[in-house]
């Protein structure tokens, strides 16, 4: 009998225990988060949040749910002059898709009046839409990570209803939380009613003034991704370094360096690096025209970003360029050469500076023209409008 007991003791356990971890189970369900997400710049920033974006739920929670997290890429998200049409697309994933969650992270500069909208939640479907230009450059990513945080947190303690304030109140002190995001910059809130979608929208948006417009241009200068351009202009920055390479073994550009003041050579540098971005502007046809039906506010932010793209391309070759002319002048030009040909007493540091600065900034001058023969999709790839168009083509052939 004993023998009996003991040998039915650890069945009983053992059933106990499958009857356990089945209760658990059942008490566990999974909850799935679908970002959609623009091609490009949103779309990297989107799978490194993703990566993050279920433990830090986790943590939010403290609850045996398993966060499940999708990222989607969707061309629609793209395209300034289909505001409409996009807050239309996230209805169309909201009614498709079974998702707990739905955030969609555009690289569209998005107004609501004359407000910039940084992020807007659909009240009717408690869609989620984050508008990456209106973080600035570049948008951090814990700031936008913690953005999905907050509004996944509001959706559900409204579905949960562990606040006894009303919607209207939670919505409005979401303002708080979200300028925290973004610096500088102060969101205000308001409700408004979207006739894209048919149902109120709670909208977080900042003034368009010159700091809000700077914010938002810096911001697409970041989606434009500068140095995507910069990978472009390295066989300029070749031709550039060639050519200044061979003028620099004159003694006449040492004269010329020696004599040019500091003003004088910042002069120089600004007028070199002006033609070289005129000249890319001209010759790859970079500068939106306005056209019927379009509205001039984009046109503006297009023509912006892409002059903002391209100086910080062009101050990063110009770098590159300067410290290759440095690193050649005080290796290939003893002092004691350069003292006997040009009659100086001594050389020291900043003769050598002074020629590097002067031999880029001429050389960038020539480097001009061989940036006018660049592979032209890949300088257009790095514009708003030309980005936009391509996806609206390949959107409609689908």
């Amino acid at each position: 009998m004993k023998k009996l007991q003991k040998k039915n003791r650890p069945k009983s356990m053992q059933a106990q225990n499958k009857l356990m971890i089945s209760q658990r189970m059942i008490d566990m369900s999974n909850r799935y988060v679908g970002i959609v997400a623009a091609p490009g710049a949103p779309d990297e920033l989107a799978r490194k949040i993703k990566e993050e974006l279920p433990e830090v739920l986790s943590e939010e929670f403290e609850d045996d749910h398993e966060w499940e997290v999708g990222v989607h890429v969707d061309p629609l998200t793209s395209y300034a002059e289909l505001t409409k049409e996009l807050f239309q697309k996230t209805d169309q994933y909201y009614q498709d898709s079974d998702w707990d969650y739905t955030i969609f992270i555009t690289d569209l500069p998005l107004y609501h009046n004359e407000s910039i909208i940084g992020i807007d939640i659909n009240e009717a479907t408690e869609v989620g839409l984050v508008s990456l230009p209106a973080y600035g450059w570049p948008p951090n990513k814990q700031s936008v990570l913690e953005t999905i945080v907050t509004l996944i947190t509001s959706v559900q303690a409204k579905n949960d209803k562990e606040s006894t304030d009303s919607n209207e109140e939670n919505r409005r002190n979401l303002k708080r939380i979200f300028n925290r995001y973004f610096k500088f910059n102060k969101l205000h809130y308001e409700k408004s009613h979207n006739d894209a979608t048919d149902s109120e929208h709670s909208i977080y948006q900042m003034k368009n003034n010159l700091r809000g417009y700077l914010r938002l241009i810096s911001g697409m200068a970041w989606a434009n991704n500068p140095l995507n351009m910069m990978l472009v202009l390295s066989s300029v920055v070749a031709l550039a370094f060639a050519t200044g390479s061979f003028s620099m073994v004159f003694s006449t550009m040492w004269s010329l360096s020696d004599l040019f003041s500091i003003w004088r050579m910042i002069a120089v540098s600004i007028f070199a690096l002006a033609s070289m971005l005129v000249w890319i502007i001209i010759s790859h046809d970079l500068w939106e025209r306005l056209e019927e039906g379009e509205d001039k506010r984009f046109l503006k932010l297009y023509n912006g970003a892409t002059v903002v793209t391209l100086i910080i391309s062009l101050v990063f070759y110009f770098t590159v360029l300067y410290l290759m002319f440095l690193t050649g002048s005080l290796v290939l030009l003893p002092p004691d050469f350069i003292i006997r040909n040009i009659g100086l007493e001594q050389i020291d540091i900043r003769f050598y500076l002074k020629l590097a600065w002067f031999a880029t900034s001429l050389s960038t001058v020539v480097a001009a023209i061989g940036a006018g023969v660049q592979d032209e999709n890949i300088m257009k790839e790095s514009t708003y409008g030309y980005r936009h168009r391509l996806r609206s083509q390949e959107a409609s052939e689908e």
